[in-house]
């Protein structure tokens, strides 16, 4: 049992260094995250456009819109309605159907 947290505890706290490395004030928008490298750290002020099943968002600002993969065990603490303005905290994950963001953190505006 001990494991288990301590090993719960160093996930949440990788995930804290992770999102301390990307400065509030280098955010971007959603067409430069699209064009970012795999695996970059990114954070996009956005809009939630719709659901789209199994953890998955489509987000938009005035440049684009966005898939976004925001798992489980983040989304389950916080309500997200269309047309809801928030920061997304991520990577982007460049994969074969193509580019989304998986959300590390997301703070509702």
């Amino acid at each position: 049992m001990k494991r288990l947290m301590f090993g719960t505890l160093l996930f949440f706290a990788g995930s804290l260094t992770a999102i301390a490395q990307v400065p509030a004030s280098s955010v971007m928008s959603v067409s430069e995250a699209l064009n970012a490298r795999d695996n970059s750290l990114v954070v996009i002020n956005a809009t939630l456009v719709k659901p789209l099943g199994r953890e998955k968002y489509e987000f938009q600002d005035a440049s684009g819109s966005i898939t976004v993969e925001i798992d489980e065990d983040i989304s389950r603490h916080i309500v997200l309605k269309n047309g809801q303005a928030v920061t997304l905290y991520g990577e982007i994950e460049q994969e074969y159907k193509g580019i989304e963001l998986e959300v590390d953190h997301i703070e509702i505006h």
